[in-house]
């Protein structure tokens, strides 16, 4: 019976721009390296399609940068309330897909991704592309070292005001003024790997 013990894992960032595909690269990556080799395969890793319906605004990795309020009150006046449907209704379905595929290095795995985005009438998430890379390195017979990386590139978040009949500008999720909206957009996350792997 084989029995196989990680010794060491150092990842650098503790987030990942995509959990679920960092795990299985990492996994996949050293059972082609050890037992189960691949060899000119192809996969996805992730596939997801949002529905336009969806009243949640997400990066690439998932982080909420807004969620589309129907009714707004007013930050100054609590008695003030309007009606913003219209303006965070999304003019399309979002597809985020991730693949995968090994060429004649069985040690290797090379990831491209890609994310549509999504547009409404005051916001818009630009498309995104998914690089990743991951390569099992043999020390020794039952040593071997991962070295991986992924990341979510592009993406650039856009807003655009709401105006009332003196053509003042407002931020529509709480009709304050826009010149007063200073958002800090959470970033699309990225991982490096080091992954060290000794089978007794």
């Amino acid at each position: 019976m084989r029995l196989g013990l990680i010794l060491c894992i150092l990842p650098l960032t503790v987030f990942s721009g995509d959990v679920q595909h960092r795990s299985s690269i990492i996994n996949l990556a050293f059972a082609s390296a050890i037992d189960r080799r691949l060899s000119n395969s192809f996969w996805i890793s992730g596939l997801e399609v949002t529905e336009k319906s969806n009243d949640l605004f997400l990066n690439s990795s998932g982080s909420t940068i807004i969620v589309a309020n129907k009714i707004v009150t007013s930050g100054y006046d609590s008695d003030f309330s309007y009606d913003v449907t219209k303006f965070y209704s999304k003019n399309n379905n979002r597809v985020k897909l991730i693949t995968n595929f090994v060429l004649n290095q069985p040690n290797t795995i090379y990831s491209i991704g890609f994310d549509s985005g999504v547009s409404a009438d005051k916001i818009k998430i630009e498309k995104n592309l998914f690089f990743g890379f991951a390569h099992v390195i043999h020390f020794k017979k039952r040593s071997h070292m991962l070295i991986s990386f992924g990341s979510w590139f592009g993406g650039a978040i856009k807003e655009s005001p709401c105006y009332d009949f003196y053509d003042r500008e407002y931020w529509c999720q709480n009709l304050t003024s826009w010149s007063d909206y200073k958002p800090a957009y959470p970033k699309n996350l990225g991982y490096v790997d080091f992954r060290f792997f000794h089978r007794f």
